[in-house]
């Protein structure tokens, strides 16, 4: 469902901030389409491919092993 974890920076009119990760919560993530803030003209696959690289990007340096 796109824009049922809507990304932003206002917590409260947003689930998630520009990393995908859930306001106020230190180690949850959300990625797919549900964090668009609408939806576009054209198909979101490309979109939400760029995203879970980008998202994968940072946790790779957030997360230690």
């Amino acid at each position: 469902h796109m824009g049922g974890t809507r990304m932003g920076t206002d917590v409260s009119r947003s689930v998630v901030d520009a990393n995908c990760k859930v306001h106020g919560m230190d180690n949850l993530y959300v990625g797919g389409s549900s964090v668009f803030c609408t939806s576009g003209q054209c198909n979101p696959t490309t979109t939400i491919t760029a995203l879970a690289c980008r998202l994968g990007d940072h946790l790779s340096k957030v997360i230690t092993v």
